[in-house]
């Protein structure tokens, strides 16, 4: 059996990993935050991890992920959870000599490129959230252990706070409401994400001498859409009638700004670990179907 240590908890891909069917060949265990508090224990992180009974990967799944308050409120929580925390992790993997699966994101990126990203692609962070998410991807490098990092971007779920949940909140409340048309990306449903990043795990745990490139990208299959379209899609599958109409990032004025293009090239990593990623509008119809 394949015992793995998942750091996150309550967030949307903790609890699809949660949910995830993998039989009795793989063992989850979840370490949330009355577990072990990774912002107020950093440098603890280490050695709880060397202290934990015998696991044979690591997933970071934990990460501070509210661009606009880690902008202005919690940059400091943000520095912590998204930087600081996954070079020790990492580290202490390296010297168990186990692989470390750490998730990072399309704000890595300024967005400003007409072309999907690729893993190799200039990094340039859109807001301060991409900054520390980037720091973290560079330590995590850094210390060249076993397992890579997983860039990933627009997740949704039933659970936890995503772009869909949010159009269906505030369309529920309004007959009208105005959603960006200049910001593209490829969504993926967070069950798909958990089942790709177990693949990663029984490929990783089965050719153990087997070098990762350090970052790969996993992003829903089928066609990018801007935020606009998709709000209007997500509002026809949910039976409302609100209209949605289309303003530009520029009138929408968030504290953070965002990648206009977040389109991620998955080419390495489907070709590394042959895996076909679901068309991010199957996962969305499933998601409907979840909530009735």
């Amino acid at each position: 059996m394949t015992r793995i240590l998942v750091f996150g908890k309550n967030g949307q891909l903790a609890t699809a990993l949660a949910k995830a069917e993998f039989g009795s060949e793989i063992e989850l265990i979840f370490i949330g935050s009355t577990e072990f508090n990774l912002i107020q224990n950093v440098l603890g992180i280490h050695q709880y991890i060397i202290n934990s009974n015998s696991f044979d990967a690591v997933i970071n799944a934990s990460a501070y992920t509210d661009v606009d308050k880690a902008e202005m409120q919690n940059a400091q929580d943000a520095w912590v959870l998204n930087a600081l925390v996954p070079r020790q992790m990492a580290q202490a993997c390296k010297l168990l000599q186990i692989p470390f699966i750490h998730v990072s994101t399309e704000s890595v990126f300024s967005g400003l490129e007409t072309t999907p990203y690729t893993p190799t692609s200039k990094t340039n962070p859109a807001n301060f959230y991409g900054l520390t998410k980037l720091k973290g991807e560079y330590w995590v490098n850094a210390v060249n252990g076993m397992g890579a990092v997983f860039r990933t971007s627009w997740v949704f779920s039933n659970t936890g706070n995503n772009f869909v949940k949010t159009i269906l909140r505030v369309a529920k409340k309004n007959d009208v409401i105005q959603v960006v048309d200049d910001q593209i990306g490829l969504p993926i449903y967070a069950p798909d994400l958990a089942a790709a990043l177990l693949a990663v795990i029984r490929f990783t745990v089965s050719r153990p001498t087997e070098k990762l490139y350090p970052t790969y990208h996993i992003a829903g299959g089928g066609r990018p859409i801007n935020r606009y379209d998709y709000a209007k899609l997500i509002v026809q599958l949910s039976g409302l009638k609100t209209n949605i109409v289309p303003i530009s990032s520029n009138q929408f004025a968030a504290i953070a700004p965002r990648p206009k293009n977040a389109v991620l090239d998955t080419g390495s990593f489907t070709s590394k670990f042959n895996i076909d990623l679901p068309d991010w509008q199957i996962g969305l119809k499933h998601m409907f179907s979840k909530v009735g």
